[in-house]
């Protein structure tokens, strides 16, 4: 079984339910979710509330045709990158298959069409988009740990900076002064840091960690 983070969302658009059926048989091997939508009404909209790795798509679709659709998706910037796979049975001359590709798909099958064929297309787009997710979710972590070196390195200089006014302090026979500058650093530094844990921090100064009473 697969987590999360190894799952993606298929769109399967047709307005028959026996296509969408078959096509959900073909790919559940793969173990992806796989969402229908019988308008393109309906594409749009779970397209607004959901992230698919890729579209199959049927060009033969009510009000709007599956060229239509493309186009659509294609025209928005948060979807036009998703592929789109077209599925007919009819339409299957030349020039509709250099309509297909010209309205942004990323192939064009015609049916009936080995459901093998079909399934490896999709694991390899779904494979692909999980790669993309990967790269992202690595790219999140480095800028997470450049940040908090960033925030360590602020911290210790805050740090060496309450402790030179607490040394200067001692050396001018201010012992009191010295222990209090010394204290109150160390204490807004653990309290920074606890902050810190908490990920309620974006920016430190040095001087918070000697300016808290």
């Amino acid at each position: 079984m697969m987590d999360g983070e190894s799952r993606a969302n298929v769109l399967v658009a047709d307005d028959r339910p026996a296509n969408v059926l078959a096509i959900q048989q073909v790919l559940e091997p793969l173990n992806h979710s796989v969402v229908s939508a019988s308008t393109g009404e309906e594409v749009l909209r779970a397209l607004l509330t959901n992230e698919f790795a890729v579209i199959l798509l049927d060009v033969q679709m009510p009000i709007m045709d599956g060229f239509e659709i493309a186009a659509q998706i294609k025209r928005r910037e948060k979807t036009r990158h998703i592929p789109i796979i077209f599925l007919t049975a009819v339409n299957q001359e030349p020039s509709d298959i250099f309509q297909g590709y010209e309205a942004g798909a990323v192939d064009y099958l015609t049916k009936p069409v080995e459901p093998w064929l079909v399934r490896a297309k999709v694991a390899a787009f779904v494979d692909i988009w999980l790669g993309h997710k990967r790269m992202e979710r690595l790219q999140g972590d480095l800028a997470t740990a450049e940040q908090r070196q960033k925030q360590a390195l602020q911290i210790n200089e805050g740090i060496v900076q309450g402790i030179a006014v607490a040394k200067m302090a001692l050396e001018l026979g201010d012992s009191d002064k010295a222990l209090d500058t010394l204290d109150r650093t160390l204490t807004a530094a653990k309290r920074v840091i606890s902050h810190l844990l908490l990920d309620s921090v974006d920016e430190i100064r040095p001087s918070d960690l000697r300016a808290m009473p």
